[in-house]
């Protein structure tokens, strides 16, 4: 994430999103970061908060779930201005903690290779509904399925050499940590994980990720996991040693999280999870230095990484995977 403290580096920050980030999956929300580079008022507001609470995202979740639609800048900059302090206020209790279910479609190869049941730990955890990999079935291209018929799909585009699993894994403890973790059961939690969802590509609601949110809090709802407020550089530790007294094998996995935290904070959690007997799954921004360098990845990629080794470049919120062998054809 970047450290922007002046009007003009929020206005860099956010054309940077907008053209890294936002430009080929959401051409609405690369117009609103635009517009905001472009409004000095705006950018000098911005720059008064925290940096951790100047994000794109931030921002423009608390202005949908303070009423302001999904409409062109030019109408919603007039609609934010009039809710400024409302929306500060919503940007301040909140978080950026998209629960995106389909990212456990490009987990779900990182660990592939493992047998017997698992515990799952997962930080940054938001809701934890990405704790639920044995509650879908996942379609990974035509006729490459895994997971039971009778189960929610999760689908993503997966290149020729992505490893699959025979099953889901057998999943006999699930839990996870979060600074601020939601209640799935709680009406509120909805609202902001809903208001979390990016515009589609015609601007308009993503009814997709909306109706695989809605699915993904019902299962959660149903099975509670074990989801506690933590912090990843100080109680990951005690979590692990818990979920390893329900099952040999301890997973832990994360996705778009380590960007929220410090350089040093990800270098103590990177520590950690080596020494610890797990196997770690990151799945995170290209830029984010958490093992081995992987000069292939694009800027808006994500790289996944097993126990710090980069296996594969993914979509952000899961629409593909390609593996590592495959990036050198």
């Amino acid at each position: 994430m970047d450290d922007v403290t002046q009007p003009g580096s929020v206005a860099a920050s956010y054309r940077r999103w907008a053209e890294v980030e936002a430009e080929g999956r959401s051409p609405l929300y690369a117009e609103w970061a635009r517009g905001v580079a472009d409004d000095e008022p705006l950018c000098a507001a911005l720059a008064q908060l925290e940096p951790i609470k100047r994000q794109p995202n931030l921002l423009f979740a608390a202005a949908r779930f303070e009423g302001v639609p999904l409409v062109p800048w030019s109408d919603a900059r007039d609609l934010l201005a009039r809710g400024w302090e409302r929306i500060r206020s919503t940007m301040l209790a909140r978080m950026t903690q998209t629960n995106e279910a389909r990212r456990m479609a490009t987990l779900l190869p990182a660990i592939a290779h493992l047998e017997g049941p698992i515990a799952l730990v997962e930080v940054g955890a938001s809701a934890g509904l990405c704790l639920y990999p044995d509650r879908w079935r996942y379609r990974f291209g035509a006729g490459r399925y895994v997971g039971d018929a009778g189960l929610p799909l999760l689908e993503t585009d997966a290149s020729p050499s992505t490893p699959l699993p025979a099953r889901p894994p057998v999943v006999a403890w699930r839990g996870g940590i979060d600074l601020q973790p939601l209640d799935p059961a709680d009406p509120a939690t909805r609202a902001w994980l809903e208001a979390l969802v990016w515009p589609d590509a015609s601007g308009g609601l993503d009814g997709a990720r909306v109706d695989r949110l809605r699915t993904a809090l019902a299962i959660a709802r149903r099975e509670p996991a074990h989801v506690r407020r933590g912090d990843l550089t100080v109680d990951a530790r005690a979590i692990v040693e818990e979920a390893a007294r329900h099952a040999p094998t301890v997973v832990v996995w994360h996705s778009a999280v380590l960007a929220y935290v410090s350089a040093l904070e990800r270098a103590t959690f990177a520590d950690l999870m080596g020494e610890l007997p797990v196997t770690w799954v990151a799945n995170e921004g290209a830029s984010l230095e958490i093992g081995p360098p992987a000069p292939w990845a694009d800027a808006g990629d994500f790289v996944l990484r097993r126990d710090a080794e980069p296996i594969a470049v993914t979509d952000p919120h899961g629409a593909s995977i390609t593996w590592l062998a495959d990036l050198a054809t």
